[in-house]
């Protein structure tokens, strides 16, 4: 595998033949002269596009406070200690509450295992495309404070990475650190999709990362661009059976390539643990140590363990109520709370619902930035913003950057703001809130939003204590999980239900404090329903274990094999296209996730004076690819493949896998008057006239 992803990179650079002219007859006559005028070639075409001797970022042992400024806590110290002890590459799994500094304690190891084990760089792996954004520019920072003295190439490897500013910035030209002597690039010939994994260092999705272990073409390539790496996994609690054993599978294959493995989570359940000991051939203690824990995986070894202390002073109770799920419930337990100001949080579980509340609070003047809009300002003030996925990308980027602005770590917190959202800021954004309502969801996830409460010290704050409201917790038996709210369609019911009589017991929550056992409370332990609806959770079990069984026997037909054996070297199973080829079944696809069926979409107004047979340039190109969005509904979908890519789309390296989502001067889809474009509420499914 290794072999033929090295071939491939050199018949890449060999076959340009701006580096590489033909010979003239007699060239070979002194063949040790012909290679030494080639070799000299060779050099300049590997200096063309970037590939530079990669030396270690840290040359000698450093402290943390010297990397990053500060004193380090004791997860971050337990993580160093952790890293001296190992005598290879290793799989360390740190388990630590929200907001403990997993992130630099990954940024750390990483120098470490680099400088001891030669690892060549870095790629980090994040849920979504939104937390990849944000740890990129974490990660940019972090390479541009090392001061390194040569070149260091950082990618951004998602679908919507020409809507990063700052990537753009690294692509066009050059940031330099004239006091750290570092300078941080996007070399281009790196951009290409199947050459991004060959960077350096590299921020992206977990499907990117997912990719190189399925049947599809040049995926050794991209193997071959995570071997002897350090790949870091944020939020890998975050995944279902599906995209959690390919996790399992990619790990097995990062081993074997020498490579070093961080996980990184606050909320894991104990059978995710069980499983990384199968798969990276180890054993977990008898007694395992207690929460919070760094964890190293060796191959034939018993698990070695650490635990810490949490820091004390993030130590946070929180007042647990219940709420009914109406939407009307949510908005006024929010305007209630928030009558003195402060910032309020509604993550409910589906875009639905997040466009319904929004349009629950009274019309005001519009809340701009770059010129978009992001929400609306209220008469008393009350800045009122809506964040979620169905969002035209432009739009979508503008909203997000507000949103940190608002509610992260620097934001002013001035007067009184809500943020609508759905579980795009559920993980990996750093933002902090005075008080929240939440669609019950399962445990770990309820755990991860309450992460978000009071997450930072603040020398004012307008309520007396943190508060978390959960949606369904008011009635003495479940909500049902299907219409109107399609809970059930989101999430396991078995884990809602089993959550629900977890959490309706209580009235506080101790974070970290409660962490580990709610957790295993909820995915281990056996919880008594009561008897009205003991057979609904009965059924709910039966049918999540059928299921979760499915998932993982797809995952593991999926994967091109294990790599100590010979099953991935079968050419005849790669014939799969990747996710994002625009008119291929989704059954002949490489999938990373399972789920409803989705499309690339670009809106198209009337003033676009919109042409199927034209081929756009560059600058059209581009500006309308950053309006793309993704949409999953299935009869949207079906009619959009049945119109197809417009043939001068094909032509378009950015558009020829989007199709156009043609709108009326009112913002209703020419092709079904049942989708319109809001732009205050993004993509609507509605009749016209509702």
């Amino acid at each position: 595998m290794l072999l033929a992803g090295l071939t491939s990179f050199a018949d890449w650079i060999g076959s340009n033949e701006d580096w590489f002219t033909f010979g003239q007859p007699g060239d070979c006559d002194d063949l040790p002269a012909w290679y030494i005028r080639r070799r000299a070639v060779a050099g300049q075409a590997l200096q063309g596009i970037g590939w530079n001797p990669r030396t270690p970022l840290a040359h000698e042992s450093e402290s943390f406070e010297s990397i990053f400024g500060y004193q380090s806590r004791p997860l971050q110290e337990a993580v160093a200690i952790a890293v001296a002890e190992i005598g290879g590459p290793a799989v360390l799994l740190v388990e630590a509450p929200m907001g403990e500094g997993k992130t630099e304690a990954a940024f750390f190891a990483h120098l470490e295992l680099q400088r001891r084990f030669g690892h060549r760089g870095m790629y980090v792996a994040l849920p979504t495309k939104a937390t990849g954004n944000a740890m990129f520019d974490r990660t940019l920072t972090f390479l541009q404070s090392r001061g390194s003295g040569r070149f260091l190439d950082l990618q951004l490897l998602h679908g919507a990475k020409i809507l990063n500013d700052n990537f753009q910035h690294l692509r066009f030209s050059r940031i330099y650190d004239d006091s750290a002597g570092g300078e941080v690039r996007a070399g281009e010939w790196f951009t290409n999709k199947k050459r991004a994994l060959l960077s350096e260092y590299g921020v992206g999705t977990m499907d990117q990362a997912l990719v190189p272990i399925l049947p599809v073409r040049h995926n050794f390539v991209r193997l071959w661009g995570l071997a002897n790496r350090v790949v870091v996994l944020d939020e890998i609690h975050a995944y279902d059976g599906y995209t959690g054993t390919l996790m399992l599978h990619m790990i097995r294959w990062l081993q074997a390539m020498g490579s070093s493995v961080i996980l990184l989570s606050a909320t894991l359940s104990p059978a995710i643990r069980r499983s990384l000991a199968r798969a990276t051939g180890s054993r977990l203690p008898d007694n395992e140590e207690p929460y919070p824990r760094v964890s190293i995986f060796r191959q034939g070894e018993v698990v070695v363990q650490r635990h810490f202390e949490a820091d004390p002073d993030r130590r946070q109770p929180v007042a647990l109520r219940g709420v009914s799920p109406a939407l009307a419930a949510i908005r006024d337990v929010l305007t209630e709370q928030l009558s003195g100001g402060g910032m309020g949080l509604a993550l409910v579980n589906t875009v639905q619902r997040a466009q319904d509340l929004y349009r629950l609070f009274p019309d005001g003047r519009p809340l701009l930035r770059d010129g978009r809009p992001v929400g609306k300002v209220l008469a008393d003030d009350t800045r009122v913003l809506l964040f979620h996925a169905r969002f035209p990308g432009e739009d979508r980027q503008a909203r997000e950057k507000e949103v940190l602005e608002l509610f992260g770590p620097g934001s002013k917190r001035e007067g009184c703001c809500i943020l609508i959202a759905t579980q795009v800021a559920e993980q990996s954004l750093d933002l902090d809130f005075d008080v929240m309502v939440t669609d019950l969801a399962p445990i770990d996830l309820v755990l991860q939003r309450a992460g978000r409460l009071w997450r930072h010290k603040r020398k004012r704050r307008p309520l007396s204590s943190a508060a978390l409201f959960v949606a369904g917790l008011d009635g003495t038996e479940p909500p049902s999980f299907g219409k109107p709210l399609w809970w059930g369609k989101v999430y396991r019911e078995d884990l809602l239900l089993r959550t629900w009589v977890l959490v309706r017991r209580r009235t506080t929550l101790t974070l970290p404090d409660d962490i580990d056992s709610m957790v295993a409370a909820v995915y281990e332990e056996a919880i008594e329903a009561e008897e009205g609806w003991a057979d609904r959770l009965a059924r709910a079990v039966e049918l999540a274990d059928g299921e979760g069984l499915s998932q993982r026997g797809s995952a593991n037909q999926a994967v091109i094999g294990f790599p100590d054996d010979g099953s991935w070297n079968d050419p005849a199973r790669f014939v799969l296209y990747d996710e994002d080829a625009p008119n291929a079944h989704r059954t002949l696809m490489a999938q990373t996730r399972l789920g409803q069926d989705s499309a690339v979409v670009i809106p198209i107004v009337p003033e676009d004076h919109f042409e199927r047979e034209a081929v756009p340039d560059g600058p059209q190109s581009k500006r309308l690819f950053l309006r793309a969005l993704s949409l999953s509904r299935p009869d949207v979908i079906l009619k959009l493949r049945g119109l197809g890519v417009p043939s001068g789309w094909e032509k378009s390296p950015l558009l020829r896998g989007c199709f156009p989502l043609t709108l009326t001067a009112a913002g209703w889809w020419e092709v079904a008057p049942s989708v319109r474009l809001d732009r205050d509420l993004g993509v609507v499914y509605e009749k016209e006239g509702e």
